[in-house]
């Protein structure tokens, strides 16, 4: 009662495979399969609180996939709003999302942070363009720079990358320079 429930909500499509993914996704461009999921995932969220004696306390929601920013920036706010409003969002709730930085725009950036998100996860894994060919996963630090930045000038307080060691043509000079910029961020 006190803690609250937090929320795992999985997004599954990508429009590219990462090769080193393990994820349960589905790779598509077509963006007609957004509406039927959201709905279905409102729908089984539905099922869940008809079941429960009052409205849950929620203390978080995390979004991953997949890739969440597959989806456009509106079908992720109806999608958190029909969440929200069958909840009671507890004051020190947190909001999370995993994105992609080649694909999170402003407009993602905004509109999730309009529904209470103030935390965003970018998963860059390495900055050298070699391990990036080879995880077939190409986002140059530019591109990571200005969507970090993107999201300060939005408000968001929480802003996570993620790395990986270990894939292909890494070496300690491609992740000691990888750590390099990231502090640079």
């Amino acid at each position: 009662e006190e803690e609250g429930i937090s929320l795992y909500i999985h997004l599954p499509y990508c429009e590219s495979l990462c090769t080193y993914c393990g994820c349960n996704k589905r790779i598509t461009t077509n963006h007609a399969v957004e509406i039927p999921y959201i709905s279905s995932v409102m729908k089984e969220w539905d099922s869940y609180t008809a079941l429960l004696p009052e409205k849950p306390k929620l203390s978080g929601i995390h979004l991953g996939g997949g890739t969440p920013t597959f989806f456009s920036a509106e079908s992720l706010k109806i999608l958190i709003r029909h969440i929200k409003c069958k909840m009671e969002v507890l004051p020190h709730a947190e909001f999370s999302f995993e994105g992609h930085p080649n694909n999170t725009t402003r407009e993602h950036l905004e509109a999730l942070y309009e529904v209470g998100f103030t935390r965003v996860s970018f998963g860059i894994q390495d900055f050298d363009l070699e391990v990036q060919k080879a995880i077939h996963r190409i986002q140059p630090f530019e591109k990571v720079a200005e969507v970090t930045q993107t999201a300060r000038e939005i408000g968001y307080d929480s802003i996570n990358f993620d790395l990986i060691y270990g894939l292909p043509h890494q070496t300690l000079a491609t992740i000691e320079n990888t750590f390099e910029r990231v502090n640079e961020l």
